[in-house]
């Protein structure tokens, strides 16, 4: 392994808010960096959940990627590139 093979590249991808979890991190969209380009989706909700007051929510909220559902579990791995869109949906309610 050389000094190259350890080195972990950022990524920035942006993050879009909706309904609720618009209100509760009070932003519409903002770019988010993560240190790996591959990640779980249930450890990518808890990354933002924390960073962006998601928590009350979090056990409700739907991921996209790139506008494709994705499943929240230990088991669904995300690979995301540089510029990636991730959208943050709760439940919607009304009529």
């Amino acid at each position: 392994m050389s000094c190259a093979d350890s080195v972990t590249k950022q990524i920035n991808i942006r993050i879009l808010f909706f309904a609720k979890a618009r209100e509760l991190a009070g932003l519409d969209e903002v770019t988010y960096s993560i240190e790996t380009n591959t990640i779980t989706s249930l450890k990518l909700l808890a990354e933002l959940s924390a960073a962006y007051n998601l928590e009350s929510i979090k056990s409700t909220i739907i991921l996209a990627v790139n506008q494709n559902y994705c499943n929240v579990s230990e088991e669904e791995q995300l690979s995301l590139k540089e510029g990636d869109e991730v959208a943050i949906i709760p439940p919607l309610s009304g009529g």
